[in-house]
């Protein structure tokens, strides 16, 4: 009776397993199966591949609209428009703000001086070589205490220290020569120091701002000797004084 029992025991679970076995899907690889031409992606696999693929088509219209924009900031700096400057500062790009200046340097010959007073006025806006180079040119035929003022503001804003020291050299030759009227020694000597710090610290310590450095050293001494000269009577004026002492009871 015993075996009995055991047996159909065993044969109802037998069939139960196979009653199972029936049920059960017919493969386990269909979880995995995709429509052809589809393969399986991680999470941010699919945007990922497809910012990789499609990369060149976003950047082709940001970089031609980029493109576009700069021609046009070249175009109006060729008309004269001073404004233009405002723009490409805006941009934060050094290269173009330069580019762009150097286009209204090359048209605007006959305004560079309003040129140079847009600038300095402004207080962000930057010179540069370009301009520098050629406003000296200028105050070469026509110095003044103006133009002179102008002109030095105009080489500490282009950030260069050759640039700066080229003006300076000048300033002080024509000055030594007896043809810039209106800034006395101890007056051009304060120009110097005072606009040579409007240049960066990075400028300051380049090779050329070490130059610069025992130029304005040098520049000191000879405008203290020229203000010891300046306060030395003249032959006239001491003869006078030595008349003047003679006639006194």
């Amino acid at each position: 009776m015993s075996a009995i029992l055991i047996i159909s025991i065993f044969l109802v679970f037998v069939a139960s397993f196979a009653l199972l076995r029936t049920k059960r899907s017919p493969s386990n690889d269909s979880s995995d199966y995709l429509p052809p031409g589809i393969s399986p992606r991680g999470l941010f696999g699919d945007s990922a591949e497809r910012r990789a693929g499609n990369g060149d088509a976003f950047d082709h219209p940001q970089k031609k609209s980029s493109e576009e924009f700069e021609k046009h900031l070249l175009e109006r700096a060729a008309l004269g428009d001073f404004e233009v400057l405002k723009d490409a500062h805006a941009t934060g790009k050094a290269a173009l703000y330069s580019r762009v200046l150097d286009t209204l340097v090359e048209n605007c010959a006959e305004r560079l001086s309003s040129l140079a007073n847009y600038i300095t006025r402004d207080g962000e806006l930057r010179a540069n070589a370009a301009l520098s180079a050629q406003l000296l040119e200028d105050w070469e035929h026509d110095p003044t205490r103006a133009s002179t003022i102008e002109l030095l503001r105009v080489a500490a804003l282009s950030d260069d220290a050759a640039t700066f020291e080229r003006a300076l050299d000048a300033i002080l030759r024509v000055w030594e020569e007896s043809r810039l009227k209106g800034l006395s020694a101890g007056e051009l000597r304060s120009l110097f120091e005072s606009e040579y710090w409007l240049l960066s610290s990075e400028s300051q310590r380049s090779g050329a701002g070490f130059t610069l450095k025992q130029k304005l050293a040098e520049a000191r001494r000879r405008l203290s000797a020229g203000a010891r000269r300046e306060t030395q009577p003249t032959d006239g004026e001491l003869h006078r004084e030595v008349s003047a002492q003679k006639e006194r009871p």
